[in-house]
């Protein structure tokens, strides 16, 4: 019998498993369609191997314990958090979280069942709106159970990725030498937030109303939310949109970030976080590039808008 036949069996009477299940990210799981006491649901199966096949992650112990608490941060902020969202910034229901050593089922409505579909390009402002909302209705607040430092790629959680990148003393951009830094920065500013962590566009759906939920949530945690602008903008927009367009969709964020604030966090002065945010910009950039470098240095996201991010934090900075 499937481990999460095991864990579901005590909360639901009736459990018909439908299509072929999806796996999930280097075989740590299942998503499974299937209708719980006659709701139509999806299960997130997760069961961690003892070894991650992957081919850009070195198989470390380090590494191991990163993708097994990754999931234990998304089953805390689906049984804590999620059901506390505002409508603006909610996420995909879910109708259960389900823990058992280290298995896991996560339990949700299935989404396209109920008006929802896989969110595209076509969705970027009511994703930053999300995004804002988010942000603001979470700013400086205390969430036990998550990471420390949110998103996947942040110094503390990548020893490897960084010790592969090459120091350069001669170049003034030394992104190895700056790292320390960059992390500093972006872990001590006066205003955090709870990102999502991995706000790319495929880790939202939509309905045709433009309402937006997340999903994915597996790296949520404290930090500064230009962080995750910066990458749900390298998850929508090529090179060249990013030089036609970044400016522009972080004006609209922006906006959107201080109207949730003055209604969230009226006793926060909402100008004040936009300001400092604003100028975290070339920083997020950075901290990415100095994670992409060291994990992969061909990437496609390492392009000219982003070096003339890198250049710019590094000249305000020198």
């Amino acid at each position: 019998m499937a481990f999460y036949l095991l864990l579901l069996q005590p909360h639901f009477k009736h459990i018909e498993i439908g299509a072929t299940p999806t796996s999930l990210w280097s075989g740590c799981g299942s998503i499974i369609e299937c209708r719980l006491d006659n709701v139509p649901c999806v299960i997130k199966a997760i069961r961690i191997p003892s070894h991650i096949n992957h081919p850009k992650i070195k198989q470390s112990e380090f590494a191991l314990k990163r993708k097994q608490q990754s999931y234990n941060v998304e089953y805390n902020f689906y049984k804590h958090y999620s059901e506390h969202l505002p409508k603006t910034a909610n996420s995909i229901e879910c109708v259960s979280a389900i823990n058992c050593g280290d298995e896991y089922a996560l339990v949700f409505k299935n989404f396209t069942q109920f008006g929802f579909t896989q969110a595209s390009s076509l969705h970027i402002k009511p994703i930053l709106k999300w995004l804002a909302h988010f942000h603001a209705f979470n700013l400086n607040k205390q969430h036990d159970g998550l990471w420390e430092q949110g998103c996947y790629w942040h110094l503390n959680t990548r020893p490897d990725e960084f010790n592969a990148l090459v120091s350069n003393p001669n170049n003034q951009f030394d992104i190895k030498a700056a790292a320390k830094k960059l992390a500093y920065q972006l872990e001590h500013p006066k205003y955090k937030t709870l990102l999502h962590g991995d706000a790319k566009v495929a880790n939202f759906a939509v309905n045709s109303n433009n309402e937006i939920r997340g999903y994915d949530f597996q790296y949520t945690g404290s930090g500064v939310g230009i962080v995750d602008v910066m990458y749900f903008m390298t998850s929508c927009y090529s090179c060249e949109e990013l030089h036609a367009h970044a400016t522009s969709e972080l004006t609209y964020y922006f906006y959107e970030l201080e109207h949730a604030l003055t209604q969230y966090q009226p006793n926060i002065p909402a100008q004040a976080v936009t300001k400092e945010w604003k100028a975290l910009w070339p920083t997020a950039w950075a901290d990415f590039y100095r994670f992409l470098a060291g994990w992969s240095p061909e990437h496609y996201k390492i392009n000219s808008y982003m070096h003339d991010q890198v250049v710019n934090w590094f000249e305000t900075n020198s």
